[in-house]
């Protein structure tokens, strides 16, 4: 084991902020919430989105820090450390590699998709993307997809770019390299929102995102919200847990998360925001699949010279959110094997490389082999953010809000000075009991399809 002197630590917390912030904004920002606003009546859907966030998202992030701070172990340890004498505990640190495994599981199948922005990226830059038509576009990426050749390339210099990354450890490479990744976003984004204010099609774009239309909402749109506002802070995958253990013990960890909640929303917004006046106006639209986002864009942007800062945006954001789901895997195989960094970071990014080909080859010569509909990229997908991501969420609720010795909670709650008043751990602790639970239990039965369920009994 390695001694916990040894254990590394955020050189502040500015820089935690940057590269959680870094971590947790992923394609899902960039394409799939502006989506949903525009399917499901806009500013009505940003509504549940942001209520969802300060019920489930605020209690349970924070939760997961103050869990966390000061333990400087990994995702398991985390929370051995907590429940030792309660009833069930090997049930509870089961959970934690549960979170881990999920964490690898969606980065094997992440590889993949992070392939497919590195490789457009480039090719934006070149202006090799061909964006005469949807169809054209849909096409080309199709013909990428299965060219397995040229996918591993990419996939192998994604991973080579990550284990780079994590093998130099916290100071020396995950902080430096995210917080350069988070300024160059930062820097692209604001360029292509300036861009997109100065533009013609500002204003009917900021009442396609703003605008609330009730009436188109519904009951989807309402679940959609919740399972958007649990995933976008990547709540289910250990990545908070892990970089909030490099946190001292004394973190005021409510204030740091209402900040990068809110940094979160507002990138969210800003690309919703640019989306709607890039894409908006043609004839392509988003879609429901992480494709769209590769057969939309060059049509949309086709002839702009936001295009290429677009695309190497999208690189950007892969490789940031894939080095925030790495670090959990490499911080387990270090201090349970003994390893150094180093070689716990070349074992585990070697085996999930292996993952991801083979998840990358079930768009090339294993397109038809599938299970029930399914090929393995499906299926990675599929465990992780329908079933293993929610599961870890609610068991961690759970273990907050009801295993855990309130006694406990109050000592580490005040720990830091700012909270020492009952008040705001009453409510922390009440949103963590009910609220945040609920929403979890609909979140994990929306993922597992139980409105389908109950729309084919009640509207066959």
């Amino acid at each position: 084991m390695v001694a916990f002197a040894q254990r590394p630590e955020w050189s502040s917390s500015p820089r935690f902020v940057i590269a959680t912030i870094a971590a947790v904004v992923s394609l899902s920002n960039l394409w799939r919430l502006p989506y949903l606003l525009s399917d499901y009546g806009a500013g009505a859907f940003l509504l549940v989105y942001v209520a969802a966030l300060l019920s489930m998202g605020l209690p349970l992030f924070s939760g997961q820090l103050l869990m966390a701070r000061g333990t400087r172990a990994d995702v398991p340890g985390v929370i051995a450390a907590w429940t030792r004498n309660t009833p069930h505990s090997r049930v509870w640190i089961w959970s934690g590699y549960l979170a881990v495994l999920g964490a690898a599981m969606l980065l094997a199948a992440y590889s993949v998709v992070a392939a497919w922005s590195l490789a457009y990226s480039l090719r934006g830059v070149t202006g090799m993307l061909d964006g005469s038509s949807v169809a054209a576009a849909s096409a080309q990426f199709v013909t990428f997809a299965r060219d397995s050749e040229r996918g591993f390339g990419w996939l192998l210099l994604f991973f080579a770019l990550i284990i780079a990354t994590a093998a130099r450890g916290l100071r020396r490479g995950v902080e430096p390299v995210m917080r350069t990744l988070a300024f160059c976003m930062l820097m692209a984004l604001t360029t292509l929102v300036v861009s997109a204010l100065m533009d013609a099609r500002a204003g009917p774009a900021f009442h396609a995102v703003f605008a609330a239309d009730f009436g188109a909402l519904g009951w989807r749109g309402v679940f959609e919200a919740l399972y958007q506002a649990f995933f976008t802070l990547s709540l289910g995958t250990g990545v908070i847990v892990c970089f909030g253990s490099y946190l001292p013990s004394d973190t005021p960890v409510v204030r740091l998360s209402l900040l990068i909640l809110g940094i979160d929303l507002a990138v969210s917004m800003a690309c919703a925001f640019m989306l709607a006046v890039f894409v908006g106006a043609s004839e392509a639209e988003l879609d429901v699949g992480i494709q769209s986002l590769f057969e939309t864009l060059p049509v949309a942007l086709a002839g702009n010279w936001q295009a290429p800062i677009v695309f190497v945006l999208v690189g950007l954001v892969s490789l940031s959110t894939a080095i925030g789901l790495f670090e959990p895997v490499v911080q387990l195989v270090q201090q349970r094997s003994g390893y150094t960094r180093l070689r716990s970071t070349l074992y585990a990014g070697v085996g999930l490389a292996l993952l991801g080909m083979a998840a990358l080859l079930s768009f090339g010569v294993l397109h038809n082999v599938t299970l029930f509909g399914y090929n393995l990229f499906g299926w990675l997908m599929l465990a992780t953010a329908q079933l293993i991501g929610p599961l870890t969420g609610l068991l961690l609720c759970i273990l907050m809000g009801r295993v855990l010795a309130r006694k406990r909670l109050v000592n580490a709650w005040q720990h830091a000075g700012e909270y020492s008043r009952a008040t705001g751990f009453a409510l922390w602790h009440a949103l963590l009991r009910y609220p945040t639970r609920i929403v979890l239990v609909l979140v994990l039965a929306y993922a597992l399809g139980a409105l389908r369920v109950i729309e084919m009994v009640w509207f066959p």
